[in-house]
């Protein structure tokens, strides 16, 4: 039998706005930039934009549509991220999608104690070391912010810890650009030079506009030092609607989408063609807690419009899931990082983070890094449907089962139940019978034994003693010179 003009639906759909929604919202965002202007406090950028053709007031910059449109066409569509070792293993491209964590938390989920502490440096090379065993996070980064090292230079410490037992990229930030010259010479240390690293960079950064519409100095530092060397940027608006945005969604995507794209102008201006994603990573401000909420449904709402609007600009996107307000790992949590990951995949944001993030991104947490592992496992499987051709309809096999038979020595069923069916490896599948003689194991229980599993075991260095003393090296000169500057400003 041959089948013609057959159509097939592989993965389940979800659409958020239609392609006349998404003009919408540009048409808007344009109107932002025209009208209301963005604050760009930083002498490169606003001389780059005034020779553009940008209507500057002191620091008040109004942006014409065609240099929007202009710098949106001249990004990459397409981003490629590598291992340390330079094996290309995140495509940041239409319909694919990728898990990792975010960086800088505060506090920290002790799993020996089993209390939430201040963050050390401790927690990174941990976080490294599980990160590196999870099959389903794809990228890596500091969860937490390490408060036992010189302030300044946090991220060069976390950047050293991360890479000394994860070869996976890396999502980095840094407090100001002296600090990410200093992490993209280390970046080089394992990438091989600059034109190793451009071909298959290791790293994406993170940086940040201030809303509403304000570019600061540091942010924008920043962003012309990844331009220049060809770091993947995302420059994603932290708008909190109600708060530093309007209170409607659309509003503050109209307005996050704004210091974006402004960025993304700054960005090309400086360098034609350089690697940007585009990122809103917003949430709504809880009038009862005054708390920017991460765990809540607008926040997968504000995610999926990202992702319809990379995919309406041909950029790659970059979103979150996997965290949460709960301030430990419960049923809320739990919920939480279900519906987040869940609608993350179906959003089709390119570059997901945040994973492992509890108590509203304050609190990192080992256990539950794992548990998001399983949930992206289970939503992978969900995302692949239903595959309908001759072999799975199955018509020849009810035929030799027939009726009464069953099917569990059919060479059907060796086949395909481990395709088919979906294995966990931490929730419960025993009947009550056996869940009870095993003492009412939680499941809590079971991400609790696989991280100290993962920790006892002696972790092998990915570095060699050559490429760690480097490190060291660069991280001894930037102490120097933070010292320098603190007995500056003492004298």
């Amino acid at each position: 039998m041959i089948e013609v003009n057959y159509e097939a639906q592989i993965t389940p759909q979800f659409k958020l706005w239609t392609e006349d929604q998404c003009y919408r919202v540009h048409q808007a965002t344009l109107e932002v930039l025209s009208r209301t202007g963005v604050r760009v406090l930083e002498q490169e950028a606003l001389k780059l934009l005034g020779e553009a053709g940008c209507i500057i007031r002191d620091d008040l910059v109004r942006i014409p549509p065609d240099l929007v449109r202009w710098a949106v066409a001249a990004a990459p569509e397409r981003i490629v991220l590598s291992t340390a070792a330079g094996r290309r293993t995140i495509f940041l491209q239409e319909n694919s999608i990728s898990f990792g964590l975010g960086n800088d938390l505060a506090y920290f989920h002790d799993s020996s104690s089993n209390r939430v502490r201040k963050a050390i440096l401790k927690d990174v090379e941990r976080v490294s070391i599980v990160a590196d065993a999870l099959d389903n996070i794809d990228f890596i980064a500091s969860l937490a912010l390490a408060s036992d090292v010189t302030t300044e230079l946090t991220d060069l410490y976390q950047f050293k810890a991360l890479r000394t037992y994860s070869s996976k990229p890396i999502l980095a930030s840094a407090t100001e650009v002296d600090v990410l010259r200093a992490l993209y010479e280390m970046s080089l240390i394992t990438s091989g030079g600059p034109e190793d690293f451009r071909r298959n960079p290791e790293i994406a950064f993170y940086a940040e506009p201030i809303s509403p519409l304000i570019h600061s100095r540091r942010a924008l530092e920043k962003l012309l030092f990844c331009a220049d060397k060809g770091i993947p940027v995302t420059y994603a608006s932290g708008v909190m609607a109600g708060a530093t945005g309007p209170t409607s969604l659309a509003g503050s995507l109209v307005q996050g989408n704004a210091e974006c794209l402004s960025g993304l102008v700054i960005h090309q201006l400086k360098k034609k063609g350089a690697p940007f994603i585009l990122g809103i990573a917003g949430g709504p401000m809880d009038m009862k807690t005054t708390n920017c909420v991460y765990g809540g449904p607008e926040v997968p709402l504000i995610n999926a419009a990202v992702g319809e609007l990379g995919r309406y600009y041909q950029l790659p996107s970059y979103g979150m899931s996997g965290c949460s307000d709960a301030c430990q790992l419960d049923l809320q949590a739990g919920l939480e990082a279900a519906f987040s990951i869940t609608a993350a995949a179906w959003s089709g944001t390119n570059l997901i983070h945040d994973n492992g993030y509890l108590g509203s991104g304050m609190i990192g947490s080992l256990e539950y890094l794992v548990m998001t592992d399983e949930i992206i496992d289970m939503v992978k499987h969900f995302m692949r449907g239903i595959e309908v051709n001759q072999d799975k309809l199955s018509l020849e096999v009810i035929d030799e089962v027939g009726p009464g038979g069953h099917y569990l020595t059919h060479e059907h069923t060796i086949k395909y139940f481990k395709e088919e069916t979906w294995y966990p490896r931490f929730m419960n599948r025993q009947p009550f019978y056996s869940w009870l003689q095993e003492g009412r194991p939680e499941m809590k229980k079971h991400l609790e034994e696989e991280v100290r599993s993962l920790l006892a075991e002696e972790a092998e260095s990915k570095l060699t003693s050559s490429q760690i003393k480097e490190m060291e090296k660069i991280i001894a000169s930037e102490e120097e010179r933070i010292t320098g500057l603190k007995e500056r400003r003492r004298g």
